[in-house]
C-alpha cells in the first residue's frame, strides 16, 4: 500500500484523538515511520491518541497494527488548536 495512504489514515486517527478531546486543530507536523509492508485488503488496528497538550500545541500519537500485533507504522504530530476552540475544563486531562 502506499505511504501517502498510510500516512493519511494515522493523520485521521490523530485527528479523530484530538476532536475527541474537544480540540478543534489543525495538522502542523506530521512525522511517519513504516516499520513493514503493508498490502491492499490486509486485516489492519489503526490507534490515535493524544500525548500532551500545551497551549495551543497538542501532541498525538498514532500506531496501524496487524491482526498479529506486529506494529506496520507508527506516527507523530503536533496540531495547532485554533483560537477560541479550546475548552478549558479539558485541557488538564490531556
Amino acid at each position: 500500500m502506499h505511504g501517502g495512504i498510510i500516512s493519511t489514515v494515522l493523520d485521521e486517527a490523530m485527528s479523530k484523538a484530538v476532536a475527541a478531546m474537544h480540540y478543534e486543530a489543525l495538522t502542523g507536523e506530521l512525522r511517519v515511520r513504516f516499520r513493514h509492508h503493508v498490502a491492499a485488503g490486509e486485516n489492519l488496528r489503526i490507534r490515535g491518541w493524544v500525548v500532551e497538550k500545551v497551549r495551543r500545541l497538542v501532541k498525538a500519537k498514532a500506531t496501524l497494527t496487524a491482526t498479529d500485533g506486529s506494529e506496520r507504522a507508527h506516527a507523530w504530530a503536533s496540531f495547532l488548536a485554533l483560537p477560541g476552540h479550546i475548552l478549558p475544563h479539558r485541557a488538564s486531562r490531556v
